[in-house]
């Protein structure tokens, strides 16, 4: 499956609140759990719903009203899952913002409706294995620890091929270049140029919670990010966030791994998702 994240202003500033609308789809109750982990797997990447949301606005002034904060739109679960673990992007262990955390629970029972209580469905992003920068979604209950438990791993890819990008950056420019690439990977997730310029030039609230992000991704990488922020200084603060990223980055990737090569290797092109099933 290869469906890419959408890099709308709604998504990049991941404020998105999907409706538990959702088609209801039962598994098979007495069939073999690896065959209902794959199918299980299958629903999230078939099955399309409609999403309605409401932005949430952080406790800030700049919100006074809660005009204009309600949206529509629609995804595969599967890549609805994804979205959740990118927006739920943490930072040495602190959130980058709490904005989506009741579209992660609405996900969360989207996804359960759709493959029923005995699976469980976990999203993971990170740009490389090891990474600080990493997100991370869950659906559905923990098995139950006498269960026989089968999983199936897929990846909701978002394009291009990084691990190839990383392979030549690592031959050209050794740790220092798979950082790079890890580091864009990053921002292309978390701040799309043309998202974010759209989202900053945007009418009130998405302008506002566009900035909020910037202003969040600062505190967590010890960078300045004056107000106001503005659609025309995007390439500029992209480019400091993809600097500190790299400088970040390169420093794991030296203690980590043995070479740059296998730094390269370590590279993710997408979200992970664990699908897991038993029977009782």
């Amino acid at each position: 499956m290869s469906r890419g994240l959408s890099t709308t202003a709604d998504v990049l500033v991941f404020l998105v609140l999907v409706s538990a609308a959702a088609a209801t789809l039962a598994l098979p109750t007495g069939s073999a759990p690896s065959a209902d982990a794959d199918a299980a797997a299958t629903i999230v990447e078939r099955t399309t719903a409609d999403v309605d949301y409401r932005l949430v606005a952080p406790d800030d002034d700049r919100f006074p009203s809660s005009v204009g904060f309600e949206r529509r739109t629609s995804g595969r679960l599967a890549a609805l899952l994804a979205q959740s673990a990118v927006r739920n992007t943490t930072i040495d262990g602190r959130q980058l913002t709490r904005v989506s955390d009741a579209y992660e629970r609405q996900v969360a029972a989207a996804v359960s409706n759709a493959t029923g209580p005995r699976t469980q469905m976990v999203a993971r992003w990170q740009p490389f294995d090891g990474s600080a920068v990493s997100g991370r979604a869950v659906a559905g209950p923990t098995p139950p620890a006498d269960a026989v438990v089968a999983s199936q791993l897929r990846t909701v890819r978002a394009g291009g091929e990084p691990q190839a990008r990383a392979q030549r950056a690592a031959e050209a420019s050794g740790y220092a270049g798979v950082a790079a690439v890890a580091a864009a990977l990053t921002v292309e997730r978390l701040w799309p140029a043309t998202g974010m310029r759209s989202a900053l030039a945007a009418d009130y609230p998405t302008d506002r919670l566009a900035a909020v992000r910037y202003e969040a991704a600062g505190r967590r990488l010890d960078l300045s990010v004056d107000a106001p922020l503005d659609a025309r200084n995007v390439t500029e603060l992209n480019a400091r966030l993809h600097a500190a990223l790299q400088r970040r980055y390169e420093r794991r990737l030296r203690t980590r791994f043995d070479s740059p090569a296998a730094a390269a290797r370590a590279i993710r092109p997408g979200v992970r998702l664990v699908v897991r099933r038993w029977s009782v």
